[in-house]
């Protein structure tokens, strides 16, 4: 197939780092950089014998683009993706798709409008370990799930790294604290994994680091009838582990970093409980589930983008799903800080004014 033309919006870690990682993929051809920063674009222009642009805008009406990477920080990807979408280029926005759930629908909505595509870099989707887990609980190994759990500590960040910028760990740099700089992955996964929750009850704390926002949260979720869940994540823990929970009728898949363990019982849990006896245990066992290894990372999702527009292949995450993992995000900001249930969907209008008084504040 032609490679598709590719401009990278943002020359940041990742912006630079997207560069050097898929300048080689046989789908892809880079074509231009875009960054405010005239010091930063000149030198990576040299680098990669790229044009540089000082704008997202110069470099989308310079025609030389078909689709842009958006590596910006995150409050800028919805203006940068509707103004590419009203251009007609297609698309590719790094993690988190927003700051806001209105953001996102309107980065959505931009881009179903012009017939262009809206994909999110949800690497960890690729990961082997992650597709195998999908795959079996796809295909019912568990039975229909009752309980979901997701520990993800494993974001641990000493104070250097927020003193690193001024944008870190502020309510106007980045709308948030671990919950929208180091989650949205295990976010996706949970929601990609469990579903999507009917209803948040968050609570959030600044446990160690002098920052503005959180680097703390647990929540527990609703789901519906008999299916309930928790979540917790943080900055500020060590040693730290992703550790995902799924209780089904049937069984027990448990992902623990780079394992997968899969309990499966011989009867169904409401067969036990309403036969066995008064002390019963439940027939069963655990075993190892292996999974094969397979290319996986920010590449893969590339090139599969690239798939997507030219051949009409399935996208590694759409925008949909970038908001499905932000409505958490959101919600258990607006529950914690208000103290209160918040319902998933969130409400738009309530959660543009908690930011704007916490950004004001």
């Amino acid at each position: 197939m032609e490679p598709l033309r590719l401009g990278v919006v943002g020359l940041g870690v990742m912006g630079a780092g997207h560069l050097e990682r898929e300048r080689g993929l046989e789908e892809v051809r880079f074509v231009g950089v875009a960054d405010v920063r005239p010091d930063v674009r000149a030198r990576v222009s040299a680098q990669y014998d790229l044009p540089a642009y000082p704008t997202a805008e110069a470099m989308i009406d310079s025609g030389r683009c078909e689709a842009v990477l958006v590596a910006t920080p995150h409050p800028f990807h919805c203006p940068v993706a509707e103004y590419a979408a009203s251009r007609g280029l297609h698309v590719l926005s790094e993690k988190p798709i927003a700051v806001t759930v209105g953001e996102a629908d309107r980065m959505i909505d931009a881009c179903r409008r012009a017939g262009v595509l809206l994909g999110v870099m949800f690497q960890q989707r690729t990961m082997p370990l992650y597709r195998k887990a999908k795959e079996l609980l796809q295909g019912g190994v568990i039975g229909r799930a009752y309980r979901t759990s997701l520990i993800a500590s494993a974001w641990y960040r000493t104070q250097a790294y927020y003193d690193s910028g001024d944008w870190r760990g502020t309510w106007k740099g980045e709308g948030g604290g671990v919950i929208m700089n180091q989650a949205p992955h295990s976010l996706d996964i949970f929601v990609w994994l469990g579903g999507r929750p009917a209803e948040i009850t968050a609570s959030v704390e600044t446990r160690w680091h002098r920052i503005e926002v959180e680097d703390t949260i647990s929540a527990l979720l609703k789901y519906g009838e008999r299916k309930s869940g928790y979540f917790y994540t943080t900055t500020s823990e060590w040693p730290g582990q992703n550790r995902f929970e799924f209780a089904g009728e049937r069984g027990k898949l448990v992902v623990d970093d780079d394992r997968i363990r899969l309990y499966r019982m011989a009867k169904s849990l409401p067969e036990e409980i309403f036969s066995g006896p008064m002390w019963g245990k439940c027939a069963g066992a655990w075993e190892d589930v292996p999974y094969e290894p397979a290319p996986h990372g920010h590449a893969e999702v590339v090139k599969q983008f690239a798939r997507a527009v030219r051949l009409g292949e399935p996208l590694v995450a759409t925008g949909e799903d970038g908001r499905n993992a932000l409505e958490l995000a959101n919600a258990m900001l607006l529950s914690g800080f208000r103290q209160k249930p918040v319902p998933v969907p969130v409400d738009r209008a309530e959660y543009d004014a908690f930011l704007a008084e916490k950004r004001g504040g």
